[in-house]
C-alpha cells in the first residue's frame, strides 16, 4: 500500500453509515477512483465543506492496485466552483458530464485529455452568465473525439456540398453528413437544417471559453440536442438513461436557450 496524490474533481457522493461518505471522482493521475472518508460528516470534521460534489480537490490517500475502494487520507479545496452550486441550472448542466464519465469510464484508467476537459467545462458554467447549454453541447464535442469518435461534418460525404442553403442529415453510425440530395434516411439518421449544421461548425472549432458568448435560437438549439445526444448514445456504452439529463429537462425554464 502507497500514499499517492493527485488533483480530482468529485463526481458523486453518497452517505457510508453514520458518519463517512464514499466520494466517487475523477483524477489527474488516476482516472476514476472510489474512495472512503472517514467521519467527514458532521460539523466537527476536517473535512467540512471540502468534500462535496463538482468541488476540484486535492486528494492524498492511501493506494492499493485492484481494491475497488481506496482510503482517503487528507483533502484540499482548489476550487469550489461557487457560482455553479449557487444556481439550480448550473448545477443541472454540471451534473451531465459527471454522470457520463461516471458512467463511461472505467476505474482507475488515466486519461489527463478528460480530466482537464472536465475541469475546462466546470470553468466555462462559473463564469458563464449566458448560453450555458453550449457549454455542455461543447463538452459533447470534445468527450466524443478524446473517445476516438470525431465525426465528420465539413461536408455532404457524397456529393461534397457544403453550403447552407439545404438540409441535411447526420448518420449517427459513421458520424458523416449528407445532404437532402444524397441522404439515404434511415432510422440512424438525424435531420439538420443548414444553419443548425453551421452552428455545429463553429462549435467544433472553438475553444469552449468562446461557446457560451452565443446564445441560440432556441429550435437550432433542440437540433444540436437532438444529434449530439443520440450520437453519444450510440457509440458511448453506459449512458442510455442519463438522470442529469431528465432533472435538466424539469429545470428548463432557468436555462438560456
Amino acid at each position: 500500500m502507497a500514499i499517492s496524490k493527485t488533483d480530482a474533481v468529485i463526481i458523486h457522493s453518497r452517505k457510508q453509515g453514520e458518519t463517512s461518505k464514499i466520494l466517487t471522482v475523477y483524477s489527474e493521475q488516476f482516472g476514476k477512483m472510489r474512495l472512503v472518508a472517514k467521519g467527514s460528516r458532521g460539523v466537527k470534521s476536517k473535512y467540512l465543506g471540502i468534500l462535496e460534489t463538482l468541488n476540484h480537490v486535492t486528494l492524498i490517500f492511501y493506494r492499493k492496485e485492484n481494491r475497488d475502494i481506496q482510503y482517503l487520507s487528507q483533502a484540499d479545496v482548489v476550487d469550489r466552483f461557487s457560482s455553479i452550486h449557487e444556481q439550480l441550472g448550473k448545477i443541472a448542466l454540471a451534473a451531465i458530464p459527471c454522470e457520463i464519465i461516471d458512467r463511461a469510464e472505467t476505474t482507475e484508467h488515466q486519461n489527463q485529455p478528460l480530466f482537464h476537459l472536465l475541469l475546462d467545462t466546470l470553468h466555462a458554467l462559473e463564469q458563464a452568465k449566458t448560453g450555458l447549454k453550449n457549454i455542455v453541447r461543447s463538452f459533447y464535442l470534445y468527450y466524443i473525439k478524446i473517445s476516438g469518435f470525431e465525426p465528420e461534418i465539413s461536408s455532404c460525404a457524397h456529393c461534397g456540398a457544403d453550403t447552407y442553403d439545404r438540409n441535411y442529415f447526420f448518420e449517427l453510425q459513421n458520424g458523416n453528413i449528407a445532404c437532402e440530395d444524397c441522404a439515404l434516411v434511415t432510422e440512424n439518421s438525424v435531420r439538420l437544417s443548414g444553419k443548425a449544421l453551421e452552428t455545429l461548425q463553429w462549435l467544433n472549432r472553438v475553444d469552449m471559453s468562446q461557446v457560451y458568448d452565443k446564445t441560440l435560437p432556441a429550435q437550432i438549439g433542440v437540433e444540436l440536442d437532438d444529434l449530439l445526444v443520440p450520437y453519444l448514445r450510440f457509440h458511448v456504452e453506459g449512458i442510455l438513461n442519463l438522470r442529469s439529463l431528465d432533472h435538466l429537462h424539469q429545470l428548463q425554464s432557468h436555462l438560456e436557450k
